[in-house]
């Protein structure tokens, strides 16, 4: 009866004519396209599930657009240069293993002679959960297919599509991703125990698979798209040839470990369409509110907070903004030097186990988080260890206004290294906001450790020379400074990624730096190599700090500035100050927003502000959301 039907649904769809309008975005030399389904099934229920009469569209369509489905022997062998991948090639994929993969899927397949991988969970199997579109196939019928030619059947590991406790409020994370939290012993797994959780799943996935089907797997999906470095790398170690993540976009031959894949959803053909061919106009504009999480922190009762916290994302929502620069730290003082934080770590006190949790309240009602974090300005509780690190300014010069450790110090970034990880460690952020304490002046910085590397640099003993009186040398010294700065920042993404590999990054920037570029000699910053090694450069476009007598046109020229440069505009984010702490006192609402319709109207797409204030309604809910809404914004579909 199946064959059947599936000649009927193919003799009508060769009649029928998918000429869709869209222009496809060519693959180059070595990519190619993974598109993933879930249950096919008369009539799906859930947004994952797509119906049979679809699905046989799908196909079709495929097969009347050139599209090449490939296996993955087509694949490594085209990594390793044995040959090469036909044009359009396409890689179709199941998650889970749900039976209408071995009743409807495969013979469907086999009629247009189309290869297919589909990842099993051994758990799945072996005891399925309740709440699933339909059941998962058996090991007999597993068994089965993986006897076809053109069936490969992977691993999606045994016991960790699930989720598991990650944090002392009792949120749950994917298992996989996330480091446990034990609410008996009330205390964290550590790496080494998170390390040995995954090696034993691996280890029993893949004795399942040599006790029901004979081989060990060649590959891996992550379940939920969602792996750390460290199971990346443990899979590497036990000779897994690739790894599926759920990032959009083409996969590439050069990435075989983090391997790009497309979701079908139970949607219109045109959405299908769109996706196969990475047609979609969509560009992704920030509307970002800068948060304190000191504001919401009430130290006599965790209630207290939580409650705070509701109000807070209340607001978020009703603003209907996309991302939130959340504080990850301590600072009432509004010091900007940092002695305490909101997340387990191994090297400054934890003033409370908050920002794990305010970050998933945040992500569960669609908006990005951001961690935002100090880059230098932390005041170590060794008050020995703390003085022998700080960034040294020549005796005659005035005092920063930030109090810095030193990046020429293997030793502080020894230490910020390991606050980063634990951040990530302890945190399902999907970006960190490097605040603008990153810098050093036009007197900074002659700790011992920074003198040696001058001298290695530029071959001068720098305790010597009067630097100002050496034009050249003075640039010089300065682009090394705002190298040694991104490179200490780019270390501590390494270390943010071994937990949080997707993770977005962006970096405050001094305006002065777009307006009078010769000023990377006061900060050590520079607004195009930013550009270059950040995903996002968040512009400090604060006027009223700036002391800008016409702040329209100051505004403007901003925003001119960056689209002079090819990715400026899409890369900048410009955040307006909310509050002038020069005269102590807010912004008025409505002059805030025309601020923001200067930025939009001169070409900028993406705004931010800060502060805000949930308790005084500052800026004001009902006139900052015109322009900070995401749903009425026309650049954003």
């Amino acid at each position: 009866m199946c064959r059947i039907l599936i000649f009927i649904f193919l003799n009508i769809l060769v009649i029928l004519n998918f000429n869709c309008s869209v222009v496809a975005k060519e693959m180059k030399e070595g990519e190619f396209l993974v598109i993933v389904y879930h249950a096919v099934v008369e009539n799906p229920k859930d947004e994952y599930s797509v119906s049979r009469k679809d699905f046989v569209e799908q196909m079709e369509y495929l097969r009347t657009h050139g599209f090449h489905p490939i296996s993955l022997d087509d694949i490594l062998k085209a990594s390793r240069g044995e040959k090469k991948l036909p044009p359009k090639p396409v890689l179709i994929a199941f998650d889970d293993g749900y039976v209408s993969y071995y009743e409807f899927v495969v013979p469907v397949l086999e009629e247009f002679g189309y290869p297919s991988v589909v990842a099993i969970s051994g758990a799945y199997v072996d005891n399925p959960p309740k709440e699933i579109p339909e059941p998962i196939m058996s090991w007999e019928q597993i068994k089965e297919l993986a006897s076809k030619e053109l069936v490969e059947i992977v691993s999606h590991t045994y016991d960790l599509h699930k989720g598991i406790q990650y944090n002392s409020v009792g949120n749950i994370g994917p298992a996989l991703y996330v480091r446990a939290y034990d609410p008996l012993t009330k205390r964290y797994e550590t790496e080494e125990e998170y390390i040995e959780r995954i090696e034993r799943d691996f280890e029993q996935q893949e004795e399942v698979f040599q006790k029901h089907l004979g081989f060990k797997p060649r590959a891996i999906v992550w379940p939920f798209g969602k792996y750390t470095t460290i199971s990346k790398e443990i899979a590497i170690k036990r000779g897994y040839k690739m790894c599926f993540t759920s990032f959009n976009g083409y996969a590439d031959l050069d990435s075989l470990y983090e391997i790009k894949r497309n979701f079908v959803m139970n949607e219109p053909m045109e959405e299908f369409v769109e996706m196969v061919n990475q047609s979609s106009k969509f560009q992704y504009y920030v509307r970002a509110v800068q948060v304190d999480l000191d504001l919401i922190y009430d130290p006599e009762s965790y209630e207290k907070t939580d409650e705070n916290l509701g109000r807070l994302i209340d607001r978020l929502v009703a603003m209907k903004v996309n991302t939130v620069f959340l504080q990850a730290f301590s600072d009432p003082e509004g010091t900007g030097n940092i002695k305490s934080v909101y997340f387990p770590n191994r090297v400054l006190p934890m003033k409370a186990d908050i920002f794990s949790h305010a970050v998933h309240q945040i992500k569960i009602r669609d908006m990005d988080v951001y961690a935002w974090m100090p880059v230098l300005s932390i005041e170590l509780p060794d008050e020995e260890l703390n003085q022998s690190l700080k960034v040294v300014s020549k005796p005659e010069e005035k005092k920063s206004w930030y109090n810095r450790l030193s990046p020429f110090s293997e030793k502080t970034r020894e230490i910020m290294r390991m606050l980063y990880e634990d951040l990530a460690a302890h945190s399902l952020i999907q970006g960190v906001l490097f605040q603008d304490d990153a810098y050093l002046t036009d007197y900074e910085d002659f700790h011992p450790a920074a003198l040696e590397k001058y001298k290695e640099r530029f071959g001068i003993d720098f305790q010597r020379v009067n630097i100002k009186e050496d034009p050249e040398l003075m640039k010089q010294w300065s682009r090394y400074k705002t190298e040694v700065l991104i490179d200490f920042t780019k270390e501590l993404m390494e270390s943010v990624r071994k937990y949080r590999p997707e993770t977005f990054f962006a970096r405050n920037i001094y305006a002065p730096l777009l307006t009078e570029p010769e000023s990377e000699e006061w900060f050590a910053q520079n607004y195009e190599l930013f550009l270059n090694n950040y995903d996002y450069v968040v512009v400090m476009a604060y006027p009223y700090m700036e002391e800008v007598k016409k702040p329209s046109e100051w505004l403007g020229k901003l925003v001119r500035v960056a689209k002079g440069f090819k990715s400026g505009v899409k890369k900048t984010v410009f955040k307006l100050q909310a509050y002038d702490w020069r005269r102590n006192k807010w912004i008025d609402d409505w002059k805030l927003l025309s601020q923001m319709r200067d930025i939009l109207a001169s070409g900028g797409r993406s705004i931010a502000y800060y502060p805000d204030n949930v308790w005084e309604n500052k800026p004001a809910l009902n006139i900052i959301k015109l322009e900070m809404s995401t749903k009425d914004y026309p650049f954003l579909p």
